[in-house]
């Protein structure tokens, strides 16, 4: 097939990794379209925190992102965390029960996870049946590792997902009435941890992640007017989508204390490599796009950050940049006559879109945990705050009509947190409260009403990046996601 620039509208793809905390993957996005809050499964005593990570341990999150971490366990843990999310403007929610656990014996570790969720996707249609307004996906994950001694620690993990649905995807189909999905995620890591004198930590940890889904998306047919006595009909029509992307990622990280009063500073580094062997056909803003071909990214992040541990508070604070390369194309179908007069052979480009993104993210945390009362209880807060700025620059060449474009574009993410926990005898538990404040002016509405609450993207494989070639500035509103998420922890000795 082919296209033009002046025809065409965006062309998108949804990736198969994390989009944008700071750890071991990263995802490109270029429309502010939320769609990785429904993978936030895992337990975390840091959660209001701001998702600060680099100077900072968090024992029920960090087995799950390097399973080799698990070996540092002091004491075993199982955990549930129910929490909700929902998007603003009726764009869909969310109800998840995760089930945890990891413990210690010996020289070996072991753990898992199990999670049931509930989705109820936008309303396309106000009479949709049942089988299309909700889906239920299920998420598996479980961890093995092992102390080799003289400090060091291998792990290795595996998730896999069932997925009904992928929230925010009916964004991504401007004008249809009903969308069904289905498909499936999966995500193998091997982790290497090693600690020595003084409290220093390095970590380094390979990982490949799939990402694999198909929509039938259905429009309804429709008359336009084109003047007072001339109409066209748009007849009823059904696409079939899917949308595949692997990933090999590495990672690495190091931490060291800094003095005798509690501070600590770190330092991480990650580089991966996407492969998007089919990218679906969107539609925006109910403009259509032609069949997306193969693509590519190549993405990498380099962070420092700091902390700082009192008698009974703490505090940290990372900054990242991320540098992103992606590439993706559209092939013709057919011999296809360029306006030059010469012959683009079948399989050959159309068009071509070049990104360079130049990401940046901040984020601070702070926990506060009361002396304990009478009856040995623990009491404190969190609170935390999170900036992510995303900015890249398209190259577009059409070939077909020998032109060139560049665009750029760019927009910030506002993440406000907050949060208590209850530490007695045995047990722990924390209530977590963040929001997101997305592109279009919901930030400040967003902050002067607690309700509304968006939890941060989690270290597994997800679908949550999309990238997109646009023939115009854009003018999707991201809106605004919500979560709140209660843990409960009991302590095994």
């Amino acid at each position: 097939h082919s296209d033009t620039l002046g025809a065409r509208a965006p062309a998108l793809l949804t990736a198969g990794a994390v989009s944008h905390l700071p750890a071991q993957t990263i995802t490109p996005r270029t429309v502010p379209v939320h769609m990785s809050q429904q993978f936030d499964i895992l337990p975390s005593d840091r959660a209001a925190m701001g998702g600060v990570s680099i100077a900072l341990d968090d024992a029920l999150l960090d087995p799950f992102v390097n399973p080799a971490k698990a070996m540092r366990l002091k004491a075993g843990a199982v955990s549930v965390a129910p929490f909700f999310h929902s998007l603003s403007n009726g764009r869909g929610s969310g109800r998840t029960l995760p089930l945890s656990g990891v413990g210690t014996s010996g020289k070996w570790a072991f753990g898992g996870l199990f999670a049931l969720q509930q989705l109820d996707r936008a309303q396309l249609a106000w009479n949709a049946p049942l089988s299309e307004r909700t889906a239920s996906n299920q998420y598996v994950t479980g961890i093995l590792a092992r102390d080799l001694g003289r400090g060091f620690a291998v792990g290795a993990s595996a998730y896999v997902a069932n997925l009904e649905a992928e929230q925010g995807v009916d964004q991504l189909y401007s004008g249809s009435d009903h969308i069904l999905q289905n498909g499936s995620a999966a995500d193998v890591r091997v982790g290497l941890t090693r600690e020595w004198g003084k409290g220093r930590n390095f970590e380094a940890m390979l990982l490949r992640s799939r990402f694999d889904m198909t929509h039938d998306v259905h429009w309804n047919g429709f008359t336009r007017w084109l003047a007072p006595n001339v109409q066209t009909t748009v007849p009823e029509r059904t696409e079939h989508n899917r949308d595949h992307t692997t990933m090999w990622g590495a990672h690495t990280e190091y931490s060291t204390p800094i003095g005798a009063e509690g501070w600590r500073v770190g330092w991480l580094a990650t580089v991966n490599r996407l492969s998007h062997p089919k990218i679906p056909d969107y539609r925006i803003l109910d403009v259509a796009t032609v069949p997306r071909d193969p693509g590519h990214t190549w993405a990498y992040n380099a962070g420092v950050g700091m902390s700082r541990n009192l008698s009974d508070a703490t505090f940290g604070f990372d900054v990242v940049l991320e540098p992103m390369y992606s590439t993706t194309w559209a092939e013709a179908a057919r011999d296809t006559l360029t306006t030059r007069g010469t012959t683009i052979p079948a399989g050959s480009h159309t068009v071509d879109n070049q990104f360079r993104f130049s990401n940046a993210l901040m984020r601070f945390g702070f926990e506060h945990i009361a002396p304990p009362t009478d009856s040995a209880t623990h009491f404190g807060f969190q609170f935390g705050l999170g900036l992510y700025s995303i900015s890249y620059r398209l190259g577009q060449t059409d070939l077909v009509q020998g032109v060139s474009r560049v665009q750029n574009e760019h927009w910030m993410e506002w993440t406000p947190s907050v949060g208590f926990k209850m530490r007695g005898s045995g047990y722990e538990i924390r209530y977590a409260l963040s929001a997101t404040c997305g592109a279009g002016g919901e930030c400040m509405p967003c902050l002067s009403r607690c309700s509304d609450v968006l939890g941060l993207p989690p270290p597994v494989a997800d679908g949550g990046g999309v990238i997109a070639a646009p023939t115009a500035a854009l003018r999707l509103e991201g809106g605004r996601v919500t979560t709140q998420r209660l843990t409960i922890t009991l302590r095994i000795k």
